[in-house]
């Protein structure tokens, strides 16, 4: 039988090569495009994301991929609410090497993040800051733009509703991509568009003539007008929001809110005190939705915030729907709507405040 002899220089390089594949593993990559139209290329597997975006905080842990992130942004729990750190345990034990808007990365580095997260307006110093770190950058929207409006906080959308569904929809699939959870993100886009067929169909023929006034009140008299998703779940449910001559998110008189006067008062879960202040405070008592006691504090998971997440479609709009026209959704059951998406993405109950 012949023997064949390795040479010396490989008998030495071949098991220092299969060491270091055993020890590193494969090193595939692939590429994603994010939602301000960026080429990226990523691990095959992501691990150790880092999130310094909210929205997108919300929907992965949605998509059950909590257990792949290693940081978060410094003020997620105001952007998300209290009852936020319930559905994600352990987010608070997290490192915070940022923010929307700034990135410490020295402390980002030690992370090791194999992707970071951040939203579509991030400023330019901040990405060249990441990327000069050698670290893969994906932004997300929420919504879906031309290049020259998707990097704008306060965007100008022609078609606000397409844009946000079309928005909402692709940042799910982005993210089910680059979590490497893509049932999740299909299972959760069928049920948001499931829930807006419904809203659709039975707002279908409200009038545009004498529709409710709404008013969405910020703290510090700030709110939501044209190109942010507040106006789109006021339009869905039939309302008209006053402030839509107000570009944007942006602060607004109170000379404004009293012209306006507006038939009712819509306050985000995250703001909850806003309500209580207004109800108190002299300068407002003259407003319709103040002498009427027509001021909503949202539930939870209605988040109508400036840019839609999931709930804010599958639960969101059918809440304000029939708070605003209850006839019309009278066999609906808001609970137990709740009930089945928390079950279903969150794999927990909803425990209503």
């Amino acid at each position: 039988m012949a023997i064949v002899q390795t040479p010396r220089l490989w008998r030495v390089f071949i098991p220092l090569v299969l060491g270091l594949l055993v020890v590193a593993g494969p090193t595939w990559a692939r590429e994603v495009t994010d939602q301000v139209g960026n080429k990226v290329t990523i691990p095959d597997t992501i691990s150790r994301a880092v999130v310094l975006e909210h929205h997108a905080l919300d929907v992965i842990v949605e998509l059950g991929a909590q257990d792949q992130v290693v940081g978060v942004m410094r003020d997620w729990q105001k952007q998300l609410g209290k009852g936020f750190a319930r559905l994600a345990p352990g987010f608070e034990k997290l490192s915070e090497p940022g923010d929307l808007k700034t990135v410490n990365v020295e402390e980002l580095l030690s992370l090791k993040p194999d992707v970071v997260i951040v939203t579509h307006y991030a400023p330019e110093d901040m990405l060249k800051q990441i990327r000069a770190a050698g670290i893969p950058v994906v932004q997300v929207a929420f919504f879906a733009a031309p290049p020259e409006e998707a990097k704008k906080l306060n965007p100008t959308l022609t078609d606000e509703k397409k844009s946000y569904w079309d928005g909402v929809v692709g940042a799910v699939n982005l993210l089910g991509a680059v979590f490497g959870k893509e049932d999740g993100a299909h299972k959760l886009v069928a049920y948001m568009t499931r829930e807006r067929a419904l809203v659709d169909q039975r707002t279908a023929n409200l009038p545009e003539e004498g529709r409710t006034t709404l008013y969405m009140a910020n703290p510090d008299l700030t709110t939501y007008g044209s190109g942010k998703y507040t106006g789109v779940i006021m339009d869905q449910a039939g309302g008209l929001n006053v402030a839509r001559t107000v570009k944007g998110y942006g602060k607004v008189t109170m000379e404004q809110v009293l012209a306006w006067n507006p038939d009712v008062i819509i306050v985000q879960d995250r703001y909850e005190p806003v309500a209580a202040e207004i109800r108190k405070d002299a300068a407002w008592q003259s407003v319709a939705a103040v002498k009427n006691d027509r001021i909503y504090v949202t539930p939870e998971y209605v988040k109508p915030w400036g840019h839609p997440v999931p709930e804010s479609i599958a639960l969101g709009e059918i809440w304000m729907a029939k708070m605003l026209h209850p006839d019309l959704f009278k066999d609906i059951d808001l609970d137990k709507n709740a009930q089945d998406f928390y079950q279903a993405f969150y794999r927990t109950d909803y425990v209503a405040k």
